[in-house]
């Protein structure tokens, strides 16, 4: 490598170049704004180059910075191929394992991590809980939760369950008379940054604009808004189905996602990855009943579906 440079020092430049930013750089790496600033000056600095524009739309790479992202991305992917590999030869059940997630499956994951924990206690988790797509590919974590339609090729691992959606309301407030139509009710939706939500495609698809009274890209907060009766929603519904406060008014089918459990081929032959993914494959697929809207104990009637008789149109 370059006098001048290391590998600290590209990661920190990758780091900006993917993220436009020193805020998402920061972010990325578990440090301050001011001191990717700093370190990153430094490193142009050593360097004699410019490598970022720095204006009002974020960091954009200059002539300089461009070439040598190329060069840093090889270099990167070298690197953690080596550590996937060198990871994958220890047969220790000890050591830590990284799990990125959703929120949504805290309280699940959570039950089945403290039973893993009596059985493997030499094992520590670490689990990263964000809508982001965190990497396998270059390490970012060891097993990753993600709902896809078609998982990376390059991943390995099991689909857990086909989700099924459902609309929500308020179920002792709903925002609408019970001859209204879907599209005559309000609706709270997710904001733009999370447009490509199956659940945000379906209501730009089937709900005017018009009637969107609120959005936000928190799904939490979204749920928030429907139990409060502000407006309909629509959510997987292993989300909302055990909420007493909110009734299922419509279930759909069909919107093509999965909940897979994945991991780098590298580390499948790695205990402490196998035992851990295996453990977590089995805890959720013991919870397929609520992934595919089947609550036990929870029949229609009881959730109040089919009450509301206004039509989907």
């Amino acid at each position: 490598m370059a006098a001048g440079m290391d590998w600290d020092d590209l990661r920190l430049f990758l780091a900006v170049a993917r993220a436009g930013s020193l805020t998402g750089a920061g972010r990325a790496l578990g440090v301050r704004h001011s001191t990717v600033l700093r370190r990153m000056a430094g490193f142009e600095a050593r360097l004699g180059l410019r490598l970022f524009d720095r204006g009002p739309g974020g960091y954009a790479l200059t002539a300089a910075g461009r070439e040598l992202l190329e060069e840093a991305a090889e270099v990167e992917t070298r690197l953690v191929a080596l550590e996937r590999r060198l990871s994958g030869r220890d047969q220790r059940l000890t050591g830590t394992v990284r799990i990125a997630t959703l929120g949504a499956l805290a309280p699940w994951l959570a039950e089945a991590l403290a039973e893993f924990r009596g059985l493997h206690p030499g094992i520590r988790t670490e689990i990263a809980i964000s809508h982001e797509t965190v990497s396998l590919a270059r390490h970012e974590t060891d097993i990753a939760i993600r709902i896809s339609r078609n998982p990376p090729d390059s991943l390995i691992g099991r689909r857990i369950a086909t989700l099924v959606h459902g609309i929500y309301g308020a179920r002792d407030r709903l925002p609408l008379p019970p001859e209204a139509t879907l599209a005559e009710a309000p609706w709270v939706t997710y904001a733009q940054g999370r447009a490509d939500l199956p659940q945000a495609r379906w209501v730009a698809a089937n709900i005017p604009d018009s009637q969107v009274v609120l959005r936000t890209d928190h799904t939490g907060m979204l749920i928030q808004a429907v139990r409060a009766g502000i407006g309909l929603g629509l959510f997987a519904c292993y989300l909302c189905d055990a909420d007493p406060g909110l009734v299922r008014l419509r279930t759909l089918n069909g919107l093509g996602f999965d909940l897979w459990i994945l991991t780098h081929p590298d580390l499948r032959d790695t205990p402490r990855v196998r035992v851990l993914m295996d453990h977590l494959a089995a805890a959720l697929a013991a919870c397929q009943p609520a992934l595919i809207g089947q609550m036990p104990a929870m029949d229609p009637q009881e959730r109040g579906e089919g009450k509301w008789t206004g039509s989907a149109d």
